[in-house]
């Protein structure tokens, strides 16, 4: 009986990549004359919007590697290794601050350079 359950089993992940390519794709069709980013103005906003949230990312991911940072720290107790570890920590939050404030001050970077503003 085992046998058969396992013999079935291997026949469904054998047949299932076949029946699965055997369907005809159903396509969306695409809109015309109609961009998703019309200006550059609005492009330009699109961008400020998606670099925001990695700034925000990296400021919670900055956040996060100090707390660890401390917590190693706090918890070496003398031992050389684990104190180079809480360095290091603290080395990629000070990295993840550094970008954080770079994705904040680079929208108008582009923002300058694209309009001239």
């Amino acid at each position: 009986m085992k046998t058969y359950i396992k013999n079935l089993w291997l026949a469904a992940a054998v047949a299932a990549p076949l029946v699965a390519a055997a369907q005809q794709p159903q396509y969306a069709p695409l809109p015309t004359g109609i961009s998703p980013v019309p200006t550059v103005t609005s492009g330009l906003l699109l961008f400020q919007r998606i670099l925001y949230w990695f700034s925000v990312a990296f400021w919670i991911a900055a956040g996060f590697f100090v707390f660890y940072a401390a917590y190693l720290y706090l918890t070496a107790a003398g031992n050389d290794e684990r104190t180079k570890k809480a360095k290091q920590q603290l080395l990629y939050a000070v990295i993840a601050i550094i970008i954080a404030i770079m994705a904040a001050g680079l929208p108008r970077l582009v923002q300058s350079f694209l309009l001239g503003v």
